[in-house]
């Protein structure tokens, strides 16, 4: 418990050591150049195997953006990430792999951005690589993103009303990759990749083809996903979206949502819909690979979900305070197969994403509050109701089924000083049951102990 107090002030003060460059010489704009660094660790959890118990990491994140010619703008980002001091026991029981993109920790680096964009008042387009915000590939990071290789253009005709169309060929895993197919997914395949990033012909911080990290190195090349949207924003404080992705030979996903944020006597009502529909296209996931789980879950090549999702929320005056509740349910004959870091669910968590289990009802409540300028309390509290999806349980089976309601509860304190511009502090308590906790192993009589009680704390500087 020291060292771990230990490493995480270490990082702390050296993030407090960084300055801010502005890239103006001699009266010339060369662009601008921002920096990142963050250091987590694992401070307490338990010893059962299950709970990831050790993990001390750091990143370093520098971005270059070129002044604007003619709309044309050159972006590049690149990411370092390692462990700290040799601080994490990879020995240990279940280590906190998605704290790394390396297995042993050690320091490595990635090019995830590399850009062009243009833009004006009407037109904009992206050409190269970089993470990708749409709400069929995005979901939490903590130090080294998911990133694209993609080529996208967007027309805004009239005020509110925004149309895109992309190709996306190809995606290297981030860092919580591992954390994505492992401690959240439970090796489902549903949890935003349904293939181990660090398998044999695979790996972290490495572009593929997206037929490969959907379906393994044995894959067959596909062309990509083609995504195309249509949001509009030009009614009183609602937003409508839709958002479609066709991944050639494997499966059609169609997403909607619309949000709208009503002031009420000096509040705002926060208010929400959402759909997610997935198909399988061609072969589907036929023949996926991967442990008796995923392959059981998806291996038949069908496709057939849906998700549906409520949330009511209300705001306080000057963000003061928020409080909001959420539901999902999913139906149809599988889950989904969420290969590409898609997270749109309202009730997902800190380390649940259960919501894209087949046949699921979930909720969930959250609660904000501001207890003095710079420093945010939150907590909240989801349940999952059990699915009907088999799962992995590390040391103990490979095919898993759920024996109960899955729940969650998360404690977070965020302090920003103003005496150091850039600085959060964030601390966060996450308690945590799986849908598998209680299974009993039919051939060795040995009975899961999928809970965590697990206390980390994150500091970031960012400039």
């Amino acid at each position: 418990m020291l060292k771990r107090l230990i490493v995480a002030a270490i990082g702390c003060s050296a993030a407090g050591a960084a300055a801010a460059y502005d890239l103006n010489y001699g009266g010339t704009d060369y662009g601008t150049f921002t920096a990142r660094l963050r250091a987590i660790t694992v401070l307490t959890a338990k010893d059962n195997g299950w709970d990831p118990n050790s993990g001390s990491s750091y990143s370093l994140m520098g971005k270059y953006q070129s002044p604007k010619w003619n709309g044309f703008k050159l972006t590049t980002a690149a990411f370092l990430n390692g462990d700290i001091f040799g601080a994490t026991d990879f020995d240990a029981e279940r280590p906190a792999r998605g704290l790394f993109i390396a297995d042993d920790g050690a320091q490595k680096g990635q090019l995830t951005t590399v850009n062009v964009t243009y833009g004006d008042k009407q037109l904009y387009a992206f050409a190269g690589r970089a993470p990708i915000d749409t709400p069929l590939t995005k979901l939490t990071y903590n130090h080294v993103p998911n990133s694209y290789t993609a080529l996208r253009v967007g027309a805004k005709p009239i005020e509110g009303l925004d149309i895109s169309l992309g190709q996306i060929t190809q995606m290297s895993f981030g860092s919580r990759a591992m954390t994505d197919w492992g401690f959240i997914g439970e090796g489902t395949g549903t949890a935003g990749a349904s293939q181990q990033p660090n398998k044999p012909g695979l790996g972290q911080a490495r572009f593929f083809d997206l037929g490969e990290i959907a379906l393994g190195p044995d894959a067959d090349d596909i062309s990509g996903m083609t995504l195309a949207s249509v949001t509009y924003g030009g009614l009183p404080h609602t937003t409508l979206g839709i958002w479609n992705a066709y991944i050639d030979d494997i499966a059609n996903e169609l997403y909607a949502h619309v949000d709208a944020k009503v002031p009420l006597n000096g509040l705002k009502l926060d208010l929400g819909a959402q759909y997610l529909r997935q198909d399988d296209v061609g072969g589907g996931p036929a023949g996926i690979p991967g442990p008796v789980a995923v392959r059981e879950n998806f291996g038949s090549g069908e496709l057939d979900y849906n998700l549906y999702g409520l949330k009511a929320g209300l705001l306080g005056p000057k963000k003061k305070w928020s409080v909001h509740a959420f539901w999902n349910h999913s139906d149809g004959d599988t889950a989904f197969l969420n290969s590409f870091g898609a997270d749109p669910a309202y009730t997902s968590s800190i380390f649940s994403r259960n919501a894209y289990r087949e046949n699921v009802d979930a909720w969930g409540l959250r609660g904000r509050y501001m207890i003095m300028p710079g420093l945010v309390f939150m907590a909240a509290y989801f349940d999952y109701g059990k699915s009907d999806t088999v799962g992995v349980v590390p040391g103990l089976t490979q095919r898993a089924e759920p024996t109960s309601d899955a729940e969650e509860i998360d404690l977070v304190l965020v302090w920003k000083p103003k005496q150091v511009k850039g600085l959060a502090l964030k601390t966060f308590y996450a308690n945590r049951t799986s849908e598998y906790d209680g299974f009993v192993n039919p051939r060795s009589g040995a009975k899961a102990d999928a809970t965590m009680s697990h206390w980390r704390l994150i500091a970031t500087y960012q400039f």
